[in-house]
């Protein structure tokens, strides 16, 4: 059997032989998949949601497609996938390390919403959050992540963030949390 290489931050393996790059992108994959989809990935709902009952379809498809990338680019960390994105960066890859057929089905399910209306616009958001829960679901946590945006699951995020922190530290990946949420301000 041969294995692809697999980048990570500040390393390369070559297959299984290289556990410490394997842990790495274990940590990669539910540490920072679970940051993007808590910071990034319900904050996009939540505006496709909205262009949705507004009645504007092409703002719900543009938002729809910036979600499904981000939720496969969270898939393709367990992978190969980038740790590090920018929002607007050209050269960042939401398909990195997906299966061709994965990517397909994300962005089409994005382009579904442009006649999305009532009935259809309801049930074309629920498979939207399907597609996001199956995303969740591949972290492998036993207990759903906590919804970051209410004031009782702010608290659970940042919980969270302090459990893998010392992880990400100890291999050497970046921090979780935007440096501004962390700075002392005085």
């Amino acid at each position: 059997m041969t294995h692809s290489p697999t980048t990570v931050t500040g390393g390369t393996a070559t297959g299984p032989a290289d556990a410490s790059a394997d842990l790495r992108r274990l940590l990669t994959f539910r540490g920072h998949g679970a940051a993007r989809l808590l910071l990034g990935c319900r904050a996009r709902l939540e505006d496709v949601e909205g262009a949705v009952a507004a009645g504007q379809g092409e703002v719900a498809v543009l938002m729809a497609y910036d979600l499904i990338q981000l939720s496969l680019s969270i898939r393709g960390l367990r992978t190969e996938g980038e740790l590090m994105y920018g929002h607007d960066e050209a050269a960042f890859d939401p398909f990195a390390g997906l299966p061709v057929e994965e990517a397909e089905a994300g962005t089409a399910l994005a382009s579904e919403g442009l006649d999305a209306a009532g009935e259809r616009g309801e049930a074309w958001l629920q498979r939207l959050r399907d597609h996001l829960a199956e995303t969740e679901a591949q972290l492998g946590y036993t207990e759903p992540l906590p919804d970051v945006r209410s004031g009782s699951g702010m608290m659970k995020g940042f919980k969270l963030a302090r459990t893998w922190q010392p992880l990400m530290d100890r291999v050497g990946l970046p921090p979780l949390l935007p440096d501004a949420w962390t700075r002392r301000a005085d």
